[in-house]
């Protein structure tokens, strides 16, 4: 009898749970879409900063790879109006350090290479929070509409270093090959779980310094 009582308020609860949830893990990464939808609607019409239309002196949407404002250590991604900190030397084995750095911006894999030096840097980043808690980070939602030749900027220590995408790929989760394969001049690697939402596997773009 007391279960039937308060049958109707568990399967309300459980239907507010859910809905909270599809909130917290999902809400950030359709804002994000939207901006970027946006942004790409008037660009693709010639106009580079559609904010000025609506507010002209309001500093704002175009980035450029030499307009960053983390330009101590950052990434600017001018396609996917992405400007975002960069955590340098984060072990992607270490859980709490990881964590913590991603809650600031993008980490970059400690033992792997820095801007400058030949060989591959790693940098990877939430596409979307798969569990059941605040969404902080979904800096790297986007990364799917990369394309060959779309220009990545890697500011470190107040220096600018300019990257080409050459390779955009989806892996299994498990698979860290591309780690250990032998590049030609600096490479850099941008790594997300994908499908948003999911750990299910990895997106993965290449790019690589260009002169």
């Amino acid at each position: 009898m007391k279960v039937r009582q308060f049958f109707p308020a568990l399967v309300l609860l459980a239907f507010l749970t859910f809905l909270i949830w599809l909130l917290l893990v999902f809400l950030p990464v359709v804002w994000i879409e939207l901006k970027y939808q946006f942004k790409s609607f008037f660009q693709n019409r010639g106009i580079d900063n559609p904010q000025a239309l609506f507010f002209p002196d309001f500093s704002g949407m175009t980035i450029v790879g030499n307009a960053s404002k983390n330009k101590d250590y950052g990434i600017v991604i001018p396609r996917l109006g992405l400007d975002e900190k960069v955590v340098f030397n984060v072990d992607p084995n270490d859980e709490q350090q990881y964590k913590a750095a991603l809650k600031q911006g993008i980490a970059h894999a400690s033992s792997t290479n820095y801007p400058d030096q030949k060989g591959l840097g790693y940098y990877f980043a939430h596409s979307s929070s798969p569990g059941f808690q605040v969404q902080y980070n979904a800096v790297f939602y986007l990364l799917n509409k990369l394309e060959t030749g779309d220009e990545i900027y890697i500011w470190h220590e107040r220096k600018r270093y300019r990257y080409l995408v050459t390779e955009k790929r989806i892996s299994q989760a498990t698979d860290t090959t591309f780690l250990y394969q032998t590049y030609e001049g600096e490479n850099i690697v941008l790594q997300t779980c994908w499908p948003p939402g999911t750990t299910k596997e990895r997106l993965l773009v290449f790019a690589q310094r260009a002169n």
